[in-house]
């Protein structure tokens, strides 16, 4: 077996032709696993080129046994035709007889292995969730993303990676200086070199919540200023512009573990929040105020109603949802 330095310049078609490579990836024992562990180790480089020649290798059968000459011949001609000066090249590719011309034909079959495979790669996948569903998507670099219900997210598989969003997603990004993360809206686009962070595109809005690590908002609308985010704040837009506040990270990021999560928030807050999720509007009557009211406790994400009725069993309230309007007053009982 040749030194693992003998491959640093092998192509996914050298490699797929290679005898000892072959074995490994049809026969592998244990010395042809240390030698290739060692070769990636030493040149982790070449990790994609080796996958590449891995694929060729299992979805291409490479056998001794003779290619119908019909066929080679027919290749040999397009090879021929493609050639620039063919008169002055025919001559000399002729004398290198027949054993090149198969030679060639399987390098063609190769180079349009390699076409189909990174073709695959390079297809989108769609994810939608439903009503109460969620989902956990992976990739290639460990960045993950969790697609909240009646979502959609369409991305790649490759780098760099871009996805499309519609809907909310909280996502986690590995850093990387070289390969940045787009997510992109309908509204703007986010980009990211390394962060966690939340996305809701409801209510025809752009909601952009940073949790840690820095993502810049670029909006859709050339007239307006892309904005670097801090963490802990969020950043809405609409058809108006792009609009900034501090936040709670914690509590619009709860959700992908099914909770509303409030920690000694005033109530004031919570029913801001609950605007900003869910599209809530809140109407103070009775001449009530909130002063300092504080919460502190959960709910599932999934049936915000439930906050509400801890919130008005504890104050002795009473809170009347109309449709996407919640009156607030106070309880009879006190």
């Amino acid at each position: 077996m040749k030194t693992t330095a003998a491959y640093i310049t092998y192509t996914a078609c050298d490699l797929a032709l290679d005898d000892d490579f072959i074995r490994w990836v049809k026969t592998p024992d244990a010395a042809d696993n240390s030698f290739w562990e060692k070769f990636l180790a030493d040149h982790p480089h070449k990790a994609t080129t080796l996958r590449e020649a891995r694929a060729l290798l299992l979805h291409y059968t490479f056998t001794p046994a003779p290619v119908d000459a019909v066929v080679v011949e027919n290749i040999w001609q397009q090879l021929q035709l493609t050639q620039e000066n063919i008169s002055q090249r025919s001559s000399l590719l002729r004398r290198l007889g027949k054993q090149w011309r198969y030679a060639a034909a399987i390098l063609l079959l190769i180079t349009a292995g390699i076409f189909s495979y990174r073709h695959f790669r390079a297809v989108n996948t769609v994810v939608i969730t439903g009503a109460g569903e969620m989902r956990r998507i992976t990739f290639a670099d460990g960045s993950q993303v969790v697609l909240n219900q009646q979502s959609r997210l369409r991305y790649n598989n490759r780098h760099p990676y871009t996805v499309q969003l519609e809907g909310e997603a909280y996502f986690t990004i590995q850093k990387s200086a070289h390969a940045p993360f787009t997510v992109q809206c309908s509204r703007g686009n986010i980009q990211v070199l390394g962060t966690a962070f939340n996305v809701n595109t409801q209510q025809q809005l752009l909601k952009v919540v940073l949790e840690q690590g820095a993502v810049q908002v670029v909006p859709a609308n050339p007239k307006l200023p892309a904005k670097k985010m801090q963490p802990g704040e969020m950043v809405t837009m609409d058809a108006h512009g792009l609009h900034t506040k501090r936040v709670h990270a914690a509590w619009h990021t709860a959700w992908r573990n099914n909770q509303l999560l409030f920690s000694d928030a005033p109530l004031a807050e919570i029913f801001t929040y609950l605007t900003d999720v869910y599209g809530w509007q809140f109407v103070i009557q009775d001449q009530l105020t909130l002063g300092n009211k504080r919460f502190n406790g959960t709910a599932p994400a999934n049936a915000p109603g439930q906050l509400l009725e801890k919130i008005s069993t504890i104050y002795q309230l009473k809170m009347e949802r109309r449709a996407d309007t919640v009156f607030i007053s106070k309880s009879s009982k006190h």
